[in-house]
């Protein structure tokens, strides 16, 4: 009788090759068979074109560009038009010399810088706004990598073991020809047909697991989402170089974090409290007031004659001398704010470098477990069904010795392709503070 480990070598190589085919027709969400797969870098440029939430703060920075445009303007003038000092008794326009159409222009300016320090503050707002975006743009990446990855890992575990259970498969029908000669025992025959149920649910729950992450995919790139993916996995050498660096489990990583967007935002809010100490200083100067009136006289002089009209011209100023309660209140309140964001600031890069130092040792010790599997665990796991198989065939071992064997091979197979892409997740979290 034929060695089964040779018979099931032959049928894996056989099946590995007419499965890739096959098995775009299994997936019931697959609609075009012929269109080129989508690769992660299209995904993301799909995600970032159709994010709805980059129009969020694009609208909110034209909004704060223009309210900072109307800020650094004056005041509109008042014009004022009306009569003065008409006489109750009868009210005569040409009877009191007094009596006047008056028609007055007034503008208000105001305190020192005070204009162009409020525009200045809103620019910087608005641009707090564009960091925002921008780390909207790495979340939107860093979202579409992560179910990207979840997506590759349950159809290359599927492709796993569809090509296990057709290994089965094949031995099944070997076992039922063994067993028509009388050369294996019933009960081998019901352990081999039990492991092929059990290979239907598992694939089954693959399934359900791809379709899943398909459709939290499509909320990023719509329809696309269930198309065929490109199956090849980012390199991303800067990250790793990043991560490969001498002491980096135990350095700090402020340089690199103070570029990103999230904290640019901090350090806009920074200047925006700054801005308004500046602001709240101006309410110490003056402001300013000019009117200008000119009054028409209707009546005559006792020699008949027209008289004048008048012209009158004033200059207003309030003049803060009592501070304690409005001013230097004021002023003490935007101190304080400044100095809260620039806590809170310092905090944000407290938190991230420690959120970075954990995920890079997070990445190096799944990577270390990686290796691990490689090295041993699946050579391992591949000596041990030969070994089981030879004890087989020399009727030392039972069947059921074979198929733990064969389900132990496979369970090490899924667990570091769960390891392979649980570093590739990680991997993508660190990108997301390197603002890549």
């Amino acid at each position: 009788m034929k060695s089964i480990y040779c018979f099931l070598l032959s049928q894996h190589l056989f099946n590995r090759l007419a499965f890739k085919h096959l098995f775009g027709l299994t997936l019931l969400f697959s609609f075009n068979l012929f269109a080129a797969p989508i690769t992660l870098a299209e995904a993301e440029q799909i995600a970032l074109q159709s994010d709805p939430g980059q129009q969020i703060y694009q609208s909110q920075q034209a909004a704060l560009i223009a309210q900072g445009t109307a800020a650094s303007t004056l005041a509109d003038p008042m014009i004022r038009v009306g009569m003065a000092n008409v006489p109750t008794d009868s009210f005569a326009l040409d009877q009191d010399p007094m009596t006047q159409i008056t028609v007055g222009l007034s503008q208000q300016f105001s305190r020192g810088s005070q204009r162009q320090l409020a525009q200045q503050g809103f620019e910087q707002q608005s641009q707090a706004s564009v960091f925002q975006g921008l780390d909207r743009q790495l979340k939107v990446k860093q979202t579409v990598q992560q179910i990207w990855f979840n997506i590759l890992f349950a159809e290359k575990s599927l492709l796993l073991v569809s090509e296990n259970k057709q290994l089965f498969s094949s031995l099944y029908r070997d076992l039922q020809a063994q067993f028509a000669l009388g050369l294996v025992d019933n009960e081998d025959l019901i352990a081999a047909e039990i492991e092929i149920n059990k290979f239907d649910e598992k694939i089954a729950g693959l399934r359900q697991q791809s379709l899943n992450q398909r459709t939290l995919l499509s909320e990023w790139i719509g329809q696309s989402a269930y198309a065929e993916l490109h199956s090849d996995t980012p390199q991303w050498p800067e990250t790793l170089s990043y991560v490969n660096a001498p002491n980096v489990q135990n350095s700090e990583h402020y340089a690199l974090l103070s570029k990103h967007p999230k904290v640019e935002t901090f350090v806009q809010n920074i200047k925006v409290a700054d801005n308004n100490i500046g602001l709240a200083e101006q309410d110490y100067k003056p402001a300013f007031k000019v009117e200008l009136g000119y009054g028409h006289r209707l009546g005559e002089t006792d020699m008949g004659e027209p008289r004048a009209d008048l012209l009158s011209a004033f200059v207003s100023m309030d003049v803060p001398l009592f501070t304690d309660k409005r001013q230097d209140q004021k002023l003490i309140s935007a101190q304080q704010i400044k100095g809260q964001k620039q806590a809170e600031h310092r905090l944000l890069l407290r938190q991230l470098n420690a959120q970075l130092t954990a995920e890079i040792v997070n990445y190096l010790q799944i990577k270390k477990r990686q290796d691990r599997y490689q090295e041993s665990l699946l050579k391992q796991g591949q000596l041990h069904i030969k070994l089981v198989e030879q004890s087989y065939q020399s009727n030392t071992r039972p069947f059921k010795t074979v198929i733990d064997a064969y389900i132990h091979q496979q369970n090490l197979s899924l667990e570091y392709q769960q390891l392979y892409f649980d570093g590739l997740k990680s991997l993508s979290n660190i990108r997301y503070f390197q603002a890549l």
